[in-house]
This record gives structure tokens, C-alpha cells and sequence, in this order.
């Protein structure tokens, strides 16, 4: 098992190096909310919208007391999840729709990273996620900024798959409510420093391997400066933080 675990911990390293630093600021944000306000020693979490499991598997070595669950539509994505969390005993992938029924209280906490924007019913994921959580379970969502707009000239204007550029925070914080989720707090995120490292990333993750490692301190250290508030210009991101009633 510690060899098993040990392998993960290298791939997780090796995946986190390779990361853009909007999708690493967003991880380490969701990893310290989950520290500061899951206070049971043993929650049961459902990442919703889990993708190729990089955060799920990243938890469930972080906090192996828990039970995690990630789900997706994509079975290309779920089967690399799977192989990347062999051998945890707390980790499961499962195929499912977050428009669909997804279980009443269920969870301690639910998770929604930059999936909203893809799902055309909205609010019907936000209500399904919803239900499933305990009253009281912690909700974390990151979703666009609508007013997001690219660093560099030439760089994409749109988000992977969007079916609709983004939320205003008051938008948001009106569609959690609808799903019987209060707001406890929302951070605007991936201002200039992150915008535009991710950019950079974005140009050159096709360039040799000595190239992104070169680039990669400055990659990390675009994320601690966004951390630290030395960032400026408007954000990409909402993060926030939201319990149900």
C-alpha cells in the first residue's frame, strides 16, 4: 500500500508541474477551504465534474480518512482517473449526470469546479448537487467571471466547452440560493499574475520538456503572488464557499 501511494504522490508531483496556473490557483484554493471548513474527521466528498480526477486523486491522498467519490460524463477522462488513483482505498470514479438525481444528503461536501459554464441546465446540476448534501455540508464552486477577458492578444476568449461565458457574482450567489445554498463568502480569482502565466503556459506546453521546466518556477510563483494579493486587473474567476441550508 505505501508503495501504491507512493506512486500516486509522483504522479500527482509530475501532473502539478505541468499545470496551468489558473487550474493549480483554483486546486490549492479548493484544498484550503476543505482543510479550514471540513471540521469531521471523516467527511464523505463528491467532486462533481471530476475530469481526469487530478483534484479527487489529490484529496484522497491529503485527507485519507475520507471518502471520496468523482464523477464525469467523459469515460476517456474517467478511465485515466482511475488509473491515476489505483490502489487508494478511499477513491472511487463513477459515470454519472449531475442534472440528474445524485441522492438526498448524502455528502459532507460537494465540489463544482469550472463545470457550470459547460452545463447547459444549470440549475438543475446546482439543485441536484444541492440535494445531495447534508444540511449544513460544505459546497465549493468555481465558475468564469462574465466579464472575463483574455491577457494576450490572440489568446482563446472562450472557456473549454462553455455553453455560456460566465456568472456575475450576484448571479451566482442568486442560483445558490435558488438550490437552498447559502453564500458564505466568494472570492473574485486568476487576475493578471495567473491570467497571464497561464497564457504564457498555454503557448508553450507543446515546447520541449527542458523549456517547461525552465518556465515552471514562474508558473508557481505567478500562483503565490495571486495568493498573496500582488496581482492586479480584473478577475477570470469566482471561487466561493457556500453551506446548505
Amino acid at each position: 500500500m505505501l508503495e501504491l501511494r507512493s506512486a500516486v504522490r509522483k504522479r500527482v508531483e509530475k501532473h502539478a508541474r505541468e499545470m496551468a496556473p489558473a487550474r493549480r490557483l483554483r486546486f490549492e484554493l479548493a484544498l484550503a477551504a476543505l482543510d479550514r471548513e471540513v471540521e469531521n474527521g471523516r467527511a464523505r466528498v463528491l467532486d462533481a465534474g471530476c475530469g481526469e480526477g487530478f483534484l479527487t486523486t489529490t484529496i484522497a491522498l491529503c485527507f485519507p480518512g475520507w471518502d471520496i467519490l468523482g464523477i464525469d460524463l467523459n469515460e476517456e477522462m474517467l478511465a485515466r482517473a482511475r488509473s491515476a488513483g489505483q490502489g487508494l482505498p478511499n477513491l472511487r470514479f463513477a459515470r454519472a449526470d449531475v442534472t440528474e438525481d445524485l441522492g438526498n444528503s448524502l455528502y459532507d461536501v460537494v465540489l463544482a469546479l469550472e463545470c457550470l459554464e459547460a452545463i447547459p441546465d444549470d440549475e438543475a446540476a446546482l439543485a441536484n448537487m444541492a440535494r445531495s448534501l447534508r444540511s449544513g455540508g460544505l459546497f465549493l464552486v468555481q465558475a468564469p467571471e462574465r466579464h472575463w477577458t483574455p491577457a494576450l492578444r490572440g489568446s482563446e476568449y472562450t472557456w473549454r466547452h462553455e455553453v455560456r461565458h460566465g456568472y456575475s457574482a450576484s448571479e451566482l450567489e442568486a442560483k445558490l440560493s435558488r438550490a437552498q445554498l447559502d453564500v458564505v463568502w466568494i472570492v473574485p480569482t486568476s487576475r493578471g499574475t495567473v491570467a497571464l502565466a497561464s497564457e504564457l503556459r498555454d503557448r508553450t506546453k507543446a515546447s520541449s520538456l527542458k523549456r517547461r521546466m525552465l518556465a515552471y518556477p514562474g508558473m508557481a510563483a505567478a500562483v503565490r503572488l495571486e495568493r498573496l494579493g500582488l496581482t492586479w486587473g480584473p478577475p477570470r474567476s469566482l471561487f466561493v464557499v457556500a453551506r446548505r441550508r
